[in-house]
């Protein structure tokens, strides 16, 4: 079999394979070209490999799958993905990104992950709770952030990219008390970056696993009592993350699920979907009340929580757990990992100093800024 887009001329029929020659050939198998960023560089056709290596003769010994996030971001054109992938590198260098990997207590890799899932202090019905025990730098307080953030990561699609929760309509109401614990702007961001560390090594333990690149994560939004009029303070945390990752972390969603959006936003996105690039829409999937059978065709059951559609007893984003059962739960876990409760201390503001805190924004069309307004607080937990 071979991936029928190597062949420019070529047209695949409607179940994907092209036969021809009267079968004397080999079939053809049809991939959309958006998964070069997950596929084996080997299998690439020829313009595209090509442009890959083009890339890494000028940026040195990367992974494969790094470069192709930025060559797909960039359209394929090596001076600008070279330039952006350039000026991520700076950027991490700046505020000390890799801290927060590098800094994880560990155990790491797919072995201590099924370890964790398989150990019931650690997990629910085999789906760990709490990988950022593991695969992140520790922050004082969590179990208070994921109450007031309202943020998870749990659970793996049927492809094998890793899930993150988010419980937006909750978390615009809670995003003052929130603020007001990370500090400022800057603090809000440096969470948010961090969140994105813990999915690329979720990634990077998928890909080991599963012996082929994984790069990308699904997130479920849910929209469900969002505020209609979202403070200044989140969207301009929105912002800033918006910026950083779309430059920085190019090509990392796989898909956005928005579930329990209100009627009028469904009715309003449908009319934006026309306009959005095909390949942008297509990452984007609004969806109202009756959600469930959709996630369901991407994500197995045994890995979502009741309320999503799955078979796993796990209610902690929500109205049920207070700050003080969330705090208790998490802190439960962390000793299991960890016995002496050593938790290293870390400030949102370790940063480097000279390092940019208000990032430029391009002008934006309109439809941009009215869905800044409904989803200004949990788009920014999940681009």
């Amino acid at each position: 079999q071979i991936r029928c887009w190597r062949f420019a001329a070529m047209e695949c029929c409607g179940d994907g394979f092209l036969d021809f020659c009267g079968g004397r050939r080999p079939k053809v198998v049809c991939r959309d070209k958006e998964d070069a960023v997950e596929f084996p560089a080997q299998e690439l056709p020829h313009w595209q490999y090509d442009k890959m290596l083009e890339m890494k003769t000028q940026v040195g010994p990367v992974e494969d799958h790094d470069l192709l996030r930025f060559l797909v971001a960039r359209k394929w054109n090596v001076a600008a993905a070279v330039e952006q992938f350039q000026e991520m590198q700076k950027w991490r260098q700046q505020n000390r990104v890799e801290r927060f990997r590098r800094n994880a207590p560990g155990p790491i890799g797919p072995e201590a992950a099924q370890d964790a899932a398989q150990d019931p202090r650690l997990s629910r019905q085999n789906v760990e709770v709490f990988p950022q025990l593991r695969l992140v730098e520790q922050i004082p307080n969590e179990g208070t952030h994921i109450f007031l953030g309202q943020t998870l990561a749990f659970g793996f699609d049927k492809q094998g990219h890793p899930i993150q929760l988010t419980n937006g309509g909750l978390a615009g109401h809670r995003f003052l008390d929130w603020f007001r614990i990370v500090g400022d702007r800057e603090g809000v961001l440096q969470h948010l970056i961090r969140s994105q560390e813990l999915q690329a090594a979720r990634m990077e333990e998928s890909s080991r696993r599963l012996g082929r690149p994984i790069t990308k994560q699904v997130v479920i939004t849910n929209a469900g009592g969002m505020p209609m009029r979202p403070c200044p303070q989140s969207v301009a945390a929105f912002k800033d993350f918006l910026f950083v990752s779309s430059r920085y972390y190019p090509e990392s969603l796989k898909v956005l699920f928005v579930v329990n959006a209100p009627m009028v936003f469904v009715a309003l996105y449908r009319l934006i979907e026309t306009w959005l690039d095909p390949v942008t829409a297509a990452k984007i999937q609004v969806l109202g009340t009756n959600f469930k059978s959709k996630l369901l065709e991407h994500i197995d059951a045994d890995q979502l929580p009741r309320y999503y559609g799955g078979t796993v007893d796990f209610d902690m984003l929500g109205e049920t757990w207070s700050r003080e059962d969330c705090e208790r739960y998490f802190n439960s876990c962390q000793r299991v990992l960890r016995p002496a409760g050593d938790v290293s201390p870390w400030s949102p503001r370790d940063t480097d100093n000279s390092a940019e805190k208000n990032f430029p924004m391009p002008p934006m069309p309109r439809y941009v800024v009215v869905v800044i307004v409904f989803f200004a607080f949990f788009l920014s937990h999940c681009m």
